[in-house]
């Protein structure tokens, strides 16, 4: 792992394997391991770099720069500084956001962008939970332990809002279970590490004001111009960005993953890395 200053930040990177440039973004949230199982499978045909965004994993905590123009700027920064003219970028959730904003700003600097499970806020503003029929286990624990569905009828940004309550269950020592196959700082050993920083990142600078704050005009995203692969899990509430953005993107094709949640490249690694090999024009062995 490196470090890199960009835009008055340090971020932590690492690069491996040879070939065209390769990024992939990780969501809020997480940080760049969340890929490292994919993207290894890709290091035979690629110079892959994985980096933590600002505020996550081994970054710096700045106190602003969270909105998606922001990091998609850090994007474009980090590129810089590591010598990359032109790069294929896959995004993850929010990570997703942060390519799309590079993209508006400087389309010449991609070949392809795959966006996997990307909520665009300009697009959908709002995120509620009946969005999608039914819950997962884990999603049910949280709305009980809230006061049932009626006391989240007007969240309008539910998913942050299981993100924040999954970490704070965690760091009391109470995160329910459920049947899911990836809960937010459920397991691992740094979760509790992951649960501690996302809530710092929350309680102690503007992310929480900055993240819903919306990004490039619908005109700006007709101009990304570049063969985009739109990846959404079936049980997705992301799909209102997926079907607007297969409207906005001349080049793009949507693919969705049977029976995916939000966290898709987690629980179906095999089905994400298929995808996006063949998006890629990567022979599979």
């Amino acid at each position: 792992m490196a470090h890199a200053e960009v835009r008055g930040t340090r971020l932590a990177w690492q690069q491996f394997g040879e070939g065209p440039d390769l990024i992939f973004l990780h969501g809020v949230a997480a940080n760049r391991a969340f890929w490292f199982p994919i993207a290894m499978q890709f290091a035979a045909h690629f110079k892959v770099t994985l980096f933590d965004l600002r505020g996550h994993g081994y970054s710096e905590r700045a106190p602003t720069g969270y909105a998606s123009a922001d990091m998609g700027r850090d994007l474009l920064g980090l590129m810089d500084v590591l010598g990359i003219a032109q790069a294929h970028v896959v995004g993850h959730s929010y990570g997703g956001g942060a390519a799309l904003e590079a993209a508006a700003i400087a389309p010449q600097r991609f070949s392809r962008l795959a966006l996997a499970d990307t909520r665009v806020q300009s697009l959908q503003a709002e995120m509620r939970l009946d969005d999608l029929e039914g819950r997962t286990g884990f999603e049910q624990a949280l709305v009980d332990r809230a006061g049932g569905p009626a006391a989240l009828a007007g969240e309008t940004q539910i998913g942050f809002r299981f993100l924040e309550a999954s970490a704070r269950l965690k760091v009391a020592g109470e995160i329910p279970a459920g049947s899911d196959e990836f809960i937010p700082f459920g397991e691992g050993s740094g979760a509790m590490r992951a649960a501690k920083s996302w809530l710092a990142l929350l309680d102690e600078t503007q992310a929480r004001r900055e993240f819903p704050q919306p990004g490039a005009s619908d005109a700006a995203l007709r101009g990304i111009d570049l063969p985009t692969l739109l990846l959404y899990g079936e049980r997705s509430r992301c799909w209102p960005s997926a079907e607007a953005l297969a409207r906005l993107l001349p080049q793009s094709q949507t693919i969705s993953v049977p029976g995916g949640g939000h966290f898709f490249p987690i629980s179906q690694p095999v089905f994400t890395t298929v995808a996006l090999k063949d998006f890629l024009a990567v022979r599979m062995p």
